[in-house]
């Protein structure tokens, strides 16, 4: 019996690369009207570099920098609107585009999760935290040296992950 996909995590770097991916989570969602979390991770830095950037901007400017960029990063995935109506609009969008009865474009938006960890760990634990049944990322666009490899982040979660990993490749510029 197939499994049926009640919830997805989008994970995204807010890159135009995330694009393809974003349309393709939107069309399985849409599907089998899923929830779908949206998920950025703002990276740590090495502790040794943090705390030379503390020292360097004192403890107190770096925080409020750390902070903004946290706020950024919602912002730019949430723009001013409420997270239920950012989704809702990406997909009445995505179904006018394709040519989808909007009546049929139904979904679950629930939520817009920003987070600052390690990448790998922090796309897995939410996607089990929120019981997710699939995880979506985008690709990078190939470079002359990458063409025949994937990110290690690809390669860490199909390693790592107990749930289906779906890497949308990049639209070629």
């Amino acid at each position: 019996m197939v499994k049926s996909i009640k919830s997805i995590l989008f994970a995204t770097d807010l890159t135009p690369n995330c694009q393809p991916a974003l349309d393709f989570t939107l069309a399985v969602a849409t599907r089998f009207n899923a929830t779908i979390y949206m998920l950025n991770v703002i990276e740590k830095l090495p502790e040794n570099m943090d705390d030379r950037l503390k020292d360097l901007l004192g403890s107190h400017q770096w925080e409020k920098l750390v902070a903004s960029h946290k706020t950024h990063a919602r912002k730019s995935l949430l723009g001013k609107q409420s997270t239920n109506s950012v989704i809702r609009e990406a997909i009445h969008n995505f179904c006018k585009t394709e040519g989808i009865d909007v009546d049929a474009c139904e979904f679950n938006a629930h939520e817009i999760i920003v987070s600052d960890g390690e990448l790998l760990e922090d796309i897995i634990k939410h996607a089990e935290e929120n019981v997710c049944d699939m995880i979506v990322i985008g690709g990078h666009q190939s470079s002359m040296f990458s063409k025949t490899s994937m990110s290690g982040t690809a390669k860490g979660l199909l390693k790592k992950s107990k749930i289906p990993v779906t890497v949308v490749p990049a639209v070629d510029s």
